[in-house]
């Protein structure tokens, strides 16, 4: 027995419909259902990634947050810390960067020995991080560290349009 993958998260929100937009129209995730409010439980609205998921849903929002979100690597309460989205080029990351800085949500961007990074936050403040996933063969285990993201240099390295992760057909 074992568990194969994360199948989906869901996110307490402050304003579904500010979510909905955010994670629609900015992060361009497909918004595929919603559960009307009833009984104890507040609406619920659930996405995925156009065209390329096999779940149900990958993230769903729920209306039932109260509190303000902390700011970026500020302490919070245990819990979420953020949530990961992967794109399938660095070309791809690239734009998702230019689309959260043009809406305001742009956080950083930083090169990690396993990922590419773009980090943004959702309209509650909850971050979000876009990842290209570095091919496999230059993963390391042993020596973590994060450094600034410089775009020119990665694709220098791999090429804009190297397709890893989901998008080269590897199983998640």
């Amino acid at each position: 027995m074992s568990i194969r993958r994360l199948n989906h998260i869901v996110i307490s929100v402050s304003d579904i419909e500010i979510s909905t937009r955010f994670y629609k129209d900015i992060l361009g995730l497909e918004l595929v259902s919603t559960l009307p409010e009833q009984n104890n439980w507040k609406e619920m609205r659930f996405f995925r990634a156009k065209g390329k998921s096999t779940n149900h849903h990958d993230l769903a929002i729920i209306a039932n947050a109260t509190l303000p979100s902390p700011g970026w690597g500020q302490p919070i309460s245990p819990g979420l810390f953020h949530v990961a989205f992967e794109v399938g080029t660095i070309a791809e990351l690239e734009e998702y960067a230019v689309i959260l800085k043009s809406a305001n949500s742009f956080i950083d961007q930083l090169y990690q020995p396993m990922h590419l990074s773009v980090y943004g936050k959702d309209p509650d403040g909850i971050a979000i991080e876009i990842i290209w996933r570095i091919p496999n063969d230059c993963w390391t285990y042993s020596d973590l560290w994060r450094a600034p993201l410089n775009f020119e240099e990665a694709i220098a390295r791999w090429g804009a349009t190297l397709k890893t992760g989901a998008a080269a057909g590897e199983s998640t």
